[in-house]
């Protein structure tokens, strides 16, 4: 190592950093914050030296919320989110370990072919591992083929599930190794109160996350309560979350009123429970849904499609098909009755110990830990 080298080691830690983490979401998720979470928790228990590429506001408020404050590498708000990223792609060293994050691997496919290309040791953190036509892309076939060869240059994987690692393996046909890094639900100091229960005997539903129409349903969602008055009108929904689909939320509930249907900023998932009495998830896919588990952990039932990827945690009273309307509506008539719901959030924590005891969390962490410091590095100069 230079003087100047040297030098800025000492000015900057980053400089140092054992693991270097590109991060590209425009809205932020389940998935991001599962991400920040077990990078904080890395850093704070086994004392993994981390340095992020922020490229917009909304990334670098999550990770100073994650205590990932010191990590952020400095980006001028000026330039272009991707030509950011792929200025500090090339400056990176070769020999320490690129990490990306993509929710979906055909998401950002332009970065892990650059990262690829320029020689790096790339490392993926992907919750969902399907095929392009599992998720209704379009040219599905062509979307496969070319991404591929790019999946093959990666070095090792992570991903919330064994299911998930499987398709990694056989569907896709990769060999590198794939790390297996559960999502885990991070309770508050004290968790939201129980709500009364409503004065009309609606039973209220809360939807929580990033409002994407596509995957996570939204589009059909609201077709089928524009579409259904008498449906639509027996229920309380709670809309909370951000993304571009609000502006359509927005209008549902001027067409069926505040007191039927209302739409909320993104805020903490304590928000939306304090004032709902189940949360709905109603996907076209999705990987292992941290709103999910975190509901449960809070001891609110979960109601949700067969493809949001819950059946191992919720009884089958409690799911339905995307896109079954009818389903839908018999599963929000289980609900109604307070027992049900009882019983639905005792079998989904009962789940979840159990999940959690065969993954744990701890011990996932620090075999991956181990595993990035294994391999020798060339020696890395500041980024």
């Amino acid at each position: 190592m230079t003087a100047p080298q040297a030098q800025a080691a000492v000015t900057n830690p980053q400089a140092q950093a054992e693991l270097c983490v590109l991060l590209t979401p425009r809205e932020l998720g389940g998935h991001e914050a599962a991400l920040l979470g077990w990078l904080g928790d890395a850093a704070r228990t086994a004392g993994l030296r981390a340095a992020l590429v922020a490229p917009t506001a909304l990334l670098r408020q999550a990770c100073q919320a994650a205590g990932l404050g010191d990590s952020l590498l400095p980006l001028s708000d000026r330039t272009w989110p991707r030509a950011q990223v792929l200025a500090a792609l090339q400056r990176w060293p070769r020999g320490t370990p690129v990490l990306l994050a993509p929710g979906v691997l055909h998401v950002a496919a332009w970065l892990l072919a650059a990262a690829v290309a320029l020689g790096h040791r790339v490392w993926v953190y992907v919750p969902m591992c399907f095929s392009a036509a599992r998720m209704g892309f379009r040219g599905a076939a062509l979307r496969d083929a070319a991404l591929a060869p790019w999946l093959r240059g990666v070095e090792r994987w992570i991903t919330v599930q064994p299911q998930q690692a499987r398709l990694l393996t056989d569907r896709w046909g990769l060999s590198a190794p794939v790390h297996v890094l559960p999502n885990r639900a991070r309770l508050p100091v004290s968790g939201p109160q129980a709500p009364s229960p409503a004065a009309d005997g609606r039973l209220r539903l809360a939807w929580v996350g990033r409002f994407d129409p596509w995957q996570k349903g939204l589009d059909w969602l609201t077709q089928t309560l524009a579409t259904d008055p008498a449906f639509s009108r027996g229920v309380h929904w709670r809309f909370q979350g951000r993304g571009d689909f609000a502006g359509v939320l927005h209008r549902l509930q001027q067409k069926l009123g505040p007191d039927c249907m209302q739409v909320h900023a993104h805020a903490p998932i304590d928000e939306a429970l304090a004032q709902s009495d189940a949360l709905l998830l109603c996907s076209r896919f999705e990987g292992l849904p941290l709103v999910a588990l975190e509901a449960t952990a809070r001891g609110w039932p979960v109601l949700a499609s067969v493809e949001s990827g819950l059946s191992d945690l919720l009884p089958p009273s409690s799911q339905f098909h995307f896109g079954d309307a009818a389903g839908l509506r018999r599963a929000v008539a289980l609900f109604a009755d307070p027992a049900q719901r009882h019983r639905a959030v005792d079998h989904a924590r009962e789940r979840l110990a159990h999940s959690q005891a065969a993954l744990p969390y701890a011990d996932a962490l620090n075999e991956l830990t181990a595993a990035l410091r294994a391999a020798p590095r060339a020696q890395t100069q500041p980024c």
